[in-house]
């Protein structure tokens, strides 16, 4: 008997993240003895595993950033970056300022910048193939730089709201360089890595899981709702930067999505700065929320303000042909 476990997990946004996560709260809920075992099961499983996970996940990710690219696909991809990293920083600093680390609505400024500086990359790309051109795809390359937690360290820093040593933060920086000269002095090496990076994520996904249990999962539930439409906006950033530079603004909307690799976001701070351990497991609750309801939504906006600049340009060419 054979059951399409792997295509029921693609039919659900962010599924090969979520669905294990899920799976690894409730064993901690209700089976937690299973992650005491010890040897290889709690190796594996248990949420200490995470780390080394993880800094393969990021090894893997850097491996994948092309800086070849083509002088417009570098604009494009700088612009996105700066578009995606304004909005984001620049609300969660907000909120840390206004109302510090407990943040607003139950939402931490942790959970908001985790959730808020990167995007999902299978959905911009699709998005992209769909609204823009080859360069607008292979803007992706540069934009990818806001894989993992860097970005987040960097805005918590400077918003003061989390003491991120710099050697802390270097050490989250060197897995992704050795990835990124590797995968860059050998585009075998890149192509072999990158078939790698997808099979991890399920692996560091149940122990991060494994560190929470359900009421965490429904505390979440309204804050991480909240937070994937919020960053299912935070296109606009990018949106406006583009029309600015006169460059197809659409796919700057499709930047406004979380991506599934920063649930590991709030677990990788909170090792950088111990304060935050209490609030982490909170927000990787949210980000995760946040990654399910924003790969719905942005979709949904990217499809209306095309159809609706579609429109526009409909008229504009009756009415100059009148």
């Amino acid at each position: 008997m054979q059951i399409p476990i792997k295509k029921t997990l693609d039919k659900i946004p962010g599924g090969m993240m979520v669905v294990p996560l899920f799976l690894g709260v409730l064993t901690n809920t209700f089976f937690p003895q299973f992650l005491e075992i010890g040897h290889f099961t709690t190796a594996l499983f248990s949420k200490e595993a995470s780390s080394t996970i993880l800094a393969c996940f990021m090894f893997l990710i850097g491996s994948q950033i092309n800086f070849k690219l083509a002088p417009k696909a570098i604009k494009k991809g700088a612009i996105l970056l700066s578009g995606k990293f304004i909005v984001g920083a620049g609300l969660g600093i907000l909120i840390a300022m206004i109302f510090g680390p407990a943040g607003i609505l139950g939402i931490s400024p942790l959970a908001i910048l985790a959730a808020l500086l990167n995007a999902n990359g299978g959905l911009y790309a699709s998005l992209a193939s769909s609204y823009g051109d080859e360069t607008d795809v292979g803007a992706y390359a540069l934009f990818s730089l806001k894989d993992g937690p860097f970005f987040t360290l960097v805005a918590l820093g400077a918003s003061g709201l989390a003491s991120i040593p710099f050697q802390a933060l270097v050490g989250v920086l060197i897995p992704i360089l050795i990835g990124m000269i590797l995968g860059n002095i050998d585009p075998d090496m890149r192509k072999f890595l990158g078939s790698s990076k997808l099979l991890l994520i399920p692996f560091f996904s149940f122990p991060l899981g494994a560190g929470m249990n359900l009421n965490t999962i429904i505390e979440a539930g309204g804050p991480g709702l909240l937070l994937g439409l919020i960053a299912s906006f935070t296109g606009i950033g990018a949106f406006l930067l583009l029309k600015l530079f006169k460059e197809n603004p659409i796919v700057g909307l499709a930047t406004g999505s979380t991506a599934g690799n920063a649930v590991a976001t709030p677990a990788v701070v909170a090792a950088a700065d111990p304060t935050l351990s209490a609030i982490a497991p909170a927000a990787t609750a949210q980000v995760a929320a946040a990654c399910v309801v924003s790969a719905i939504v942005c979709p949904i906006i990217v499809s209306y303000v095309y159809k609706r600049s579609e429109k526009k340009k409909a008229k504009r060419a009756i009415v100059s042909a009148a």
